[in-house]
């Protein structure tokens, strides 16, 4: 009986995600946004606590509860000058452990102020942002894999250093502690156990749930001229640099065509920004291509409208949302095969995949594209057609089964004692759908002022 109304419950669902729209730095804020919404369009109560930023302000967006608040952070090395810079090293921020703080100090004072008192919480693998509830099991605790901070580093062959370290331990012990773990790709579950996280717990392969509608206006691929477009964070991770010489390649075989190159500028190659380093590569390859910046909306919207073929050449993705944009807006997609897209491009023939960090079989791969535009069409709409099945409905019921699993999981291995029967916490009229008997019973333990 107890088992038939958690199935039918409606749940409090609760989101820790900086990066949530408008602020998208990757897949984690997109990702978010698609999820959250397709469970509240689902009916379930579901809020997005999003610390990033100076913003105070709650909103209802798309039946998503958006409350932003802001990062507490103490800016220690930057108050040291240069000194501070030394001590920052070559891998910051993605080794921060100020950062590391303050993310779950952060999560956890607002959650408090706010009140809620979620029948799960979920958020991303790296930087600690669920900590504090992953130290105490005081509510269950989803983690989806996206891809771990340091994670990148190891995959790019950089030592990592004893606070690199001592980042990714902390950066696991919030998946080792979860109810549930849930990866988009298992791709990024087989990597992540051959760099020793997870150990044998269970893994739930899910897809990132994907809104084709905003795409699917865009004209067919047919009247493009020959442009291959990638869109993203300009990093050597991203491998944009292999696309370059992919690139020069096609020129040196007589096939003409330009490059977009869409997104912001993100860590250093040789010591030189990335941006930089591949605009300087770019003119020295005598290439033609266009370098736009971070881009949205609209705007983004013209990249893959001039596109001909969309690449992911990337040396590790745990999925990419680029991937799924590009084929729900009929475009054909050659990615790498470390890419967790990979099977589902060559499944639905929407385009091909080829081996990470060699610009040979990209620029073989490429060309049929750029040289046949009715043959990108082809691949183009088979992409449109299979890019249903990462349709968010349905990718959102199978998480509230997670959902559901997680809160069992901790109803048999929670500590009951971190919780009390009281009154729950004054929610200043706030939300007055969160139920007086959902408050009482998720009410945490908190220590008295």
């Amino acid at each position: 009986m107890a088992e038939s109304l958690l199935t039918l419950r409606r749940l409090c669902i609760l989101f820790f995600c900086e990066q949530y729209p408008p602020v998208v730095w990757d897949g984690a804020g997109t990702y978010t946004a698609a999820l959250a919404t397709a469970l509240a369009q689902l009916g379930h109560d579901v809020h997005v606590l999003c610390a990033q930023g100076y913003r105070f302000d709650d909103s209802v967006e798309n039946g998503v509860h958006v409350h932003r608040r802001p990062l507490l952070r103490v800016p220690v090395s930057r108050a040291l000058g240069k000194f501070g810079a030394q001590l920052r090293g070559p891998l910051y921020p993605r080794d921060s452990l100020t950062l590391r703080a303050s993310l779950p100090l952060s999560y956890s004072l607002w959650a408090r102020r706010l009140g809620l008192q979620p029948d799960v919480i979920e958020t991303q693998d790296g930087e600690t942002r669920a900590l504090i509830q992953a130290a105490r099991r005081s509510v269950p605790l989803v983690i989806h894999l996206h891809c771990p901070t340091m994670l990148a580093v190891r995959l790019a062959g950089q030592p990592l250093g004893a606070k690199g370290l001592l980042a990714d331990r902390l950066d696991r012990i919030s998946a080792g502690r979860a109810d549930v773990v849930t990866s988009p790709s298992q791709l990024l579950v087989d990597t992540l156990r051959e760099q020793g996280w997870l150990g044998n717990r269970e893994v739930e392969v899910i897809p990132n749930p994907f809104d084709a509608e905003p795409w699917l206006g865009i004209p067919d691929v047919a009247d493009t001229t020959p442009t291959i477009a990638i869109v993203g964070r300009l990093e050597a991770f991203k491998g944009v640099d292999v696309l370059l010489d992919a690139s020069a390649r096609l020129r040196a075989a007589g096939v003409s065509h330009r490059l977009l190159l869409a997104g912001r500028s993100a860590g250093e190659i040789d010591g030189i920004p990335s941006g930089e380093w591949l605009a300087r590569r770019a003119f020295q390859l005598g290439l033609d291509v266009e370098f736009t910046g971070h881009l949205s909306g609209s705007r983004l919207h013209d990249v893959y409208r001039q596109a001909r073929v969309v690449a992911v050449p990337s040396r590790f993705e745990s999925f990419s949302i680029v991937a799924a944009e590009a084929m729900a807006a009929g475009r054909p997609v050659v990615t790498t095969n470390q890419a967790g897209v990979a099977p589902f491009v060559e499944r639905w023939e929407a385009g091909c995949s080829v081996p990470a960090g060699d610009p040979a079989p990209l620029a073989d791969a490429l060309a049929p594209f750029l040289l046949d535009p009715a043959r990108a069409s082809a691949f183009g709409a088979r992409g449109r057609l299979g890019v249903v099945e990462l349709e968010s409905a349905a990718i959102a019921r199978r998480k509230v089964e997670a959902y559901r699993r997680a809160v069992a999981h901790f109803g048999a291995h929670g500590l009951p004692q971190q919780r009390r029967r009281s009154s729950a916490p004054a929610n200043d009229g706030l939300y007055p759908d969160l139920s007086r008997e959902r408050r009482r019973h998720w009410q945490w333990t908190a220590p008295r002022h």
